[in-house]
């Protein structure tokens, strides 16, 4: 998905709910948001890495306990606002099918569709292995 990204056009998030806590920071060039709930336990998380005028946004989450509060909304503001600011004009991510209406109500639009791959051992290598091994 991708979004442009205009400094002039950097929106205030509306308040958190009652006692939610927003914690922002930037370790290594990479933004970070958090949301913290009453109890000081994480309610909603993200981040995002500037390169020139790109900025990717990356592991956005509401737990599942706090979600349709607005605190997704809250982080992905907070996001493109610290990119915008910082002289990003695109920003870029991909999504999982459950956040894309969170990505699309903050004005995100499907660049393309991808395709998942499966990262890890291969689950055929023995298999084939085995087979070069008999002949």
């Amino acid at each position: 998905m991708s979004t442009a990204l205009r400094h002039d056009a950097v929106r205030t998030p509306p308040p958190l709910p009652t006692g939610y806590r927003l914690r922002t920071w930037t370790r290594s060039g990479v933004a970070h948001a958090r949301v913290h709930d009453p109890d000081g336990t994480t309610a909603a998380h993200g981040q995002v890495s500037i390169d020139g005028t790109a900025a990717v946004v990356d592991r956005v989450e509401t737990h599942s306990a706090h979600r349709r509060r607005g605190l997704g909304r809250a982080v992905m503001n907070t996001l493109t606002g610290t990119a915008a600011e910082r002289g990003a004009t695109v920003g870029l991510l991909t999504s999982t099918t459950a956040g894309r209406a969170l990505y699309e109500a903050t004005e995100w639009r499907v660049a393309a569709p991808l395709t998942n791959a499966l990262r890890g051992p291969d689950p055929g290598r023995e298999a084939r292995a085995g087979h070069n091994a008999s002949a």
